[in-house]
């Protein structure tokens, strides 16, 4: 039953989308809140991951069934949304703690640049194959599957090149994210 659904939808059917939609979108949202505890929250990354499927609909791969695969992206949104959600908590947090100290633009401005070019240095830094798999995930926010059909490449391996080229940035940036944790640890 799902196979020519599949295809109509790689096909641009409208029709068959709104069917996709309408038969996943109840559980698919009872899923993401258990997790968020937020009906808008939920509602944003639900229509999210519809906009994505429409979106890529011509590049799909799908080798298990349509099901598993929604669950699957659901799973990975609501894990990037939460971790956003920690980042941000903790950004907050911080501004509280700063509210006492002079806001000063160019300092911030100058921690930013810093980041950025070590970071950008960082990702440089990265053997060819990590790097190309890191830009393709990060840049152009391929899949995994994307990326493994684009480079002609099994996907455990393009798992394991991310994997490597994650644990790579995390060693390369260890040091300046210490440096900095001290330098605001001061300031506070």
């Amino acid at each position: 039953m799902e196979e020519p659904l599949i295809i109509q939808l790689k096909q641009g059917d409208r029709q068959a989308f709104e069917r996709l939609y309408r038969k996943y979108w109840r559980s698919l949202f009872d899923r993401a809140y258990k997790r968020l505890q937020s009906r808008e929250e939920t509602e944003e990354l639900v229509q999210e991951l519809f906009t994505q499927l429409w979106a890529r609909r011509d590049s799909l791969v799908i080798t298990s069934s349509l099901e598993a695969y929604l669950f699957t992206a659901l799973r990975n949104q609501v894990f990037s949304h939460l971790r956003t959600r920690i980042v941000q908590r903790k950004y907050a947090t911080l501004l509280v703690h700063r509210e006492h100290q002079p806001f000063n633009p160019v300092e911030d401005q100058i921690y930013y640049e810093e980041l950025a070019a070590t970071f950008q240095n960082s990702v440089e830094k990265l053997p060819e194959k990590y790097r190309t798999v890191y830009q393709l995930s990060r840049h152009q926010n391929l899949t995994y599957r994307e990326i493994a059909k684009h480079l002609n490449l099994p996907i455990d391996t393009v798992e394991k090149q991310m994997s490597k080229a994650l644990q790579l940035l995390r060693m390369y940036l260890k040091d300046y994210v210490i440096a900095v944790a001290l330098s605001l640890n001061n300031l506070i």
